[in-house]
């Protein structure tokens, strides 16, 4: 199965690095990422890059705008879906975006909770398609609650086998905790001792 790839096209430096880290922050390999600061790069590097995903300004004073560039790529690869960005996000442009199937448009400036929420949003939506998408979005597997843990203190006295013993340390090795006491050689599981 094809890697999942995604083009940034945005003259902004920071936009650009923040998205990669954004992405990567998803588990894709940082090889499926690529960046570009205009869409005449944007379109060289699709070329081979072939994109799932492109994030792009609108570049609305370029004779190659954000909507000439999706289309161009979606000739590469029918799949490749648009999110669009920018500081001039008119209502006509708004439309345009809503007929080119935009995931997201955010107007800039945006913030980084914007931005992290509208990829959330992208990702959720190409997930049904791209069964790699669905694997990111899924929540790890939660781990074994521990059980609550008996909790002694070094100087503290306890009943160990009958006898009363004083706790000289308190270790947690290897998911157990273990107490070292005074007359006892070794160490003893915790489960074992009775706070006094």
């Amino acid at each position: 199965m094809p890697a999942i790839r995604f083009l940034v096209a945005d003259s902004s430096p920071a936009i650009q690095t923040f998205l990669r880290q954004l992405i990567e922050g998803y588990g894709f390999e940082p090889s499926c990422i690529k960046t570009t600061g205009t869409p005449h790069a944007a379109l060289e590097v699709a070329a081979e890059h072939q994109p799932h995903l492109l994030l792009t300004d609108c570049y609305s004073k370029d004779t190659v705008n954000g909507f000439s560039l999706h289309q161009s790529l979606q000739k590469l690869n029918p799949q490749c879906q648009l999110g669009l960005m920018s500081s001039h996000m008119s209502p006509t442009m708004s439309e345009q975006a809503q007929r080119a199937g935009a995931l997201f448009q955010l107007a800039k400036p945006f913030t980084a909770g914007d931005i992290k929420a509208a990829m959330a949003k992208a990702l959720a939506q190409m997930a049904p398609m791209h069964p790699q998408v669905a694997r990111k979005l899924q929540p790890a597997p939660a781990r074994p609650a521990l059980p609550p843990l008996p909790k002694f203190q070094a100087g503290e006295a306890v009943l160990y086998q009958g006898r009363y013993e004083t706790v000289k340390d308190v270790i947690f090795r290897q998911g157990e905790l273990v107490v070292h006491l005074q007359g006892t050689p070794g160490m003893v599981p915790a489960t074992k001792i009775t706070k006094l």
